[in-house]
């Protein structure tokens, strides 16, 4: 489980952590960040940006608000949520340091396994479809809004929202106060399983969708999402989106310097 975060020393100074603040702030920064990935990282650009900015906005409402609110609010009863973030909006004594640590330890290991990645993509060449995208294909601004959208909503949507609602209601149906080691892990590997799968129907828009490269997709983004999910155990929904935009920026980002 992850490790409590330390009691304020005068007890008079301990607040109870509220829903409210976290919640503007992270639907805010997710359609924020979504919007952003948007304007500047589409390819189709036969649709203005400005129509497309209510349209976005209601579904993307749709998705963000649930997952959010599902988070915050039973994300603490099985030790998720964002206690970190919760911490450094209270003045908790020492968040800003530990969050930095955690930030820190997520991206330095999604930057690794995102080295990997890119390793095994470059062997894979031979068997992939010429008719998948290559790493930086939109360029570096295109490629750091893309990111940092993704790094953001989809934290938000998959582990704060998905992986804290299977491990609350398994625990529940249990009939357990916490979840054990081996529920989160099941959780997070079946949701990064669910994350992988999630970017097929892109692969196939492009007409790329060989059996190889099916297959090389959902791995990969499992192996990602399995990271992503630990980090959101143990350091963090803020940890987890910096390990995702740490994979990101390495995978789409700077090979659009070289490209």
């Amino acid at each position: 489980m992850p490790e409590p975060l330390p009691p304020s020393s005068d007890p008079s100074q301990l607040r109870r952590p509220r829903i409210g603040l976290p919640f503007a702030l992270l639907f805010g920064l997710t359609i924020a960040a979504q919007l952003v990935s948007l304007a500047l990282g589409r390819i189709n650009t036969e649709l203005s940006f400005a129509s497309m900015i209510l349209p976005s906005v209601l579904a993307l409402s749709v998705i963000t608000l649930p997952t959010i609110w599902i988070g915050l609010k039973v994300g603490p009863k099985v030790g998720l949520g964002a206690p970190r973030l919760n911490a450094l909006l209270t003045g908790e004594p020492g968040s800003l340091k530990r969050l930095a640590e955690a930030v820190i330890l997520a991206a330095v290991l999604g930057g690794a396994l995102a080295g990997l990645l890119l390793v095994v993509r470059q062997v894979s060449m031979p068997y992939l479809p010429p008719e998948i995208p290559a790493y930086g294909h939109r360029g570096v601004i295109g490629g750091l809004a893309v990111s940092f959208g993704a790094a953001v909503a989809e934290e938000v949507w998959f582990r704060l929202g998905l992986v804290t609602f299977l491990v609350w209601g398994i625990t529940r149906l249990r009939n357990k106060t916490t979840p054990s080691a081996a529920i989160v892990w099941t959780v997070i590997v079946v949701c990064a399983v669910v994350f992988g799968a999630a970017h097929l129907p892109q692969l196939i828009a492009y007409g790329a969708g060989s059996s190889f490269a099916i297959g090389g997709t959902v791995l990969g983004n499992t192996a990602v999402g399995i990271l992503y999910g630990w980090c959101y155990w143990k350091r963090g929904l803020l940890a987890a989106m910096a390990a995702h935009f740490s994979v990101d920026f390495v995978l789409h980002v700077l090979p659009a310097f070289w490209m």
